[in-house]
């Protein structure tokens, strides 16, 4: 998760197992707006019982499904969501959509539009060995067996998606990631770690800043398939994000899902608050 850094230094700032791994979430946000529409950022990992026992063993998956169980809480079910916008293709990101099984598509939430950046799909449908793993068959499969009216490809490299949300590319994990944007009218976030913060102005960075510990420019993920882009992105965005306060929301923090940060001399940029 940290690529060039160090262990004695980024354990500092989160304590990794005897395995050397660190916790992380897959957060997944719902959208709601006021005449009722429902999106989803990103889909999470999937049901682990999709999974081999031994791969939800190495990657500390829980019991049951998380998203479902969030959602039920909220009083959503699966079929009241209307779109889900993929910030990319890796499985954490797009495993929640469906699987195929004995050749028959099963979508999570079987009204919903899928949007994904088009050179994204472009390379998660390429095959390209280079690629290695990044875009697992079961994963893509069901995004693959979508009536093409649910598939939505995103070619701009800024689009408003929706009204107040933009999808803009920055590359960086892959050639296709892409952040997205929440502006304009007031943004309501119903979580607990943001109450009483207003805001105007939110950015999901998804994996380009996946966690608060992210924030320096070297801080980034290995598997990262441009890591230039993705510090060219932080040298932008991050001083924008701190100046305008705007509040950056994080796909992996095990703690903090959202903060706003702030210029920091010896850090470069720091949390201000949750």
């Amino acid at each position: 998760m940290f690529g060039l850094v160090p262990k004695p230094i980024w354990s500092t700032c989160i304590t990794p197992n005897e395995h050397n791994a660190i916790p992380q979430r897959a957060n997944v946000w719902l959208l709601e707006w006021p005449d009722g529409r429902r999106g989803l950022l990103d889909s999470g990992c999937g049901d682990p019982a999709w999974f081999s026992e031994k791969a939800r063993r190495l990657q500390g998956m829980p019991g049951g499904w998380p998203l479902l169980a969030a959602l039920q809480q909220n009083g959503v079910a699966p079929e009241d969501i209307d779109f889900v916008a993929l910030s990319h293709l890796h499985w954490d990101h797009a495993g929640g959509v469906g699987r195929v099984i004995d050749g028959v598509p099963a979508w999570t939430f079987p009204r919903a539009e899928y949007m994904v950046h088009a050179l994204e799909w472009a390379d998660a449908c390429s095959g390209n060995p280079l690629l290695y793993k990044s875009y697992p068959a079961d994963t893509i499969a069901p995004l693959q067996a979508l009536p093409a009216e649910r598939l939505r490809l995103i070619q701009a490299d800024v689009a408003e998606v929706a009204p107040g949300l933009v999808m803009r590319r920055s590359g960086g994990h892959t050639r296709g990631h892409c952040v997205f944007h929440l502006y304009g009218n007031p943004v309501e976030i119903d979580h607990p770690a943001t109450r009483a913060v207003p805001c105007t102005h939110a950015l999901y960075a998804a994996d380009v800043c996946p966690t608060v510990h992210h924030l320096r420019l070297v801080f980034q993920a290995a598997y990262d398939t441009y890591p230039l882009d993705t510090r060219a992105w932080k040298q932008q965005w991050l001083p924008r994000t701190a100046d305008e306060g705007i509040l950056l929301l994080f796909d992996h923090d095990p703690t903090h899902v959202a903060a706003r940060i702030t210029a920091d001399p010896q850090q470069e940029f720091k949390r201000v608050d949750d």
